[in-house]
């Protein structure tokens, strides 16, 4: 019976991806764990990339690497395979992919199948490594909430606000709380940056001088945070104010990333390790 459900899902894969004119099909399947080295919360995988060379034919490669293990429903783990085959150069800018992946993975499902678009902002953190140390999906929404707070602003007025991705205890060692700490006596799981509903509060709260400060996981632990960092060393282009300056050195001094709105522009631009590594929209 397995077996029919995966043929029937890879057959189903084939036809859409013909259908929808996509450019790649990746294959995710569990493979035994003989020499590997284990790593903790995680789980070794063959990866089959199906790259489409002309209309109705495709080229194959195949890989094995180690993902994190899914929550159940969770497609995380696999965005971080889309972003390894970016890094590989497998997959490019602009390609529509079709995923499958079996039960051995252990999302609760007989098999998953799903379609994903490679927009510029997925190859681009993909290319940078942003999502190394930081879930793919927590990236993924600071950047998208900021690009909605640059075009929108608030209340009629442009706004300029911060986003720093990272360690808690690392980053927290250079954060000083200018107002009382909006988030304080929250569970984690109930100020998730990637909940739609908190979209809103952020918004009204970037309003707030300082600085958002978000875990690895999403959790949100401040906002109108001040940065108390030495900034004199930072290496960016003249113009940047206190804000870009604190960012940059603070991605610098820690393992971490900045999503910085520009008040004046309307731009949002990437922070990591002291350096701009993106500016959106270009």
């Amino acid at each position: 019976m397995t077996k029919n459900i995966e043929e029937s899902i890879g057959h189903a894969a084939t036809k859409i991806a013909n259908d929808i004119n996509a450019n790649a099909i990746i294959s995710i399947e569990r493979i035994e764990e003989q020499g590997f080295d284990e790593i903790p919360y995680h789980i070794n995988v063959k990866v089959t990339i199906f790259k489409q060379v002309r209309k109705g034919v495709y080229k194959k490669v195949e890989y094995e690497t180690k993902i994190r293990k899914l929550e159940s429903g969770s497609v995380n783990p696999i965005k971080e395979i889309l972003m390894e085959g970016i890094n590989k150069d497998y997959i490019e800018k602009g390609d529509r992919v079709v995923c499958v992946q079996d039960e051995s993975l252990g999302t609760g499902y007989k098999g998953l199948l799903f379609i994903f678009d490679v927009d510029k902002i997925f190859f681009d953190i993909s290319t940078h490594n942003l999502a190394e140390n930081i879930s793919s999906d927590v990236v993924e929404s600071v950047i998208n909430i900021a690009l909605e707070i640059a075009k929108e602003g608030r209340e009629g007025k442009r706004i300029g606000t911060a986003f720093v991705i990272g360690d808690r205890n690392e980053v927290g060692k250079f954060i000083r709380q200018l107002i009382i700490n909006p988030f304080a006596g929250y569970s984690d799981h109930s100020k998730k940056i990637t909940d739609p509903l908190m979209r809103e509060t952020i918004k009204n709260f970037a309003q707030l001088d300082g600085a958002f400060v978000i875990d690895r996981n999403g959790a949100i632990l401040t906002a109108g945070a001040y940065i108390d960092v030495e900034a004199k060393e930072v290496d960016l282009p003249p113009g940047f104010g206190t804000r870009h300056r604190n960012c940059a050195a603070l991605t610098k001094e820690t393992d971490s990333i900045a999503v910085v709105v520009s008040e004046s522009g309307g731009v949002v631009r990437v922070i990591k390790q002291g350096k701009i590594i993106m500016k959106l929209p270009e």
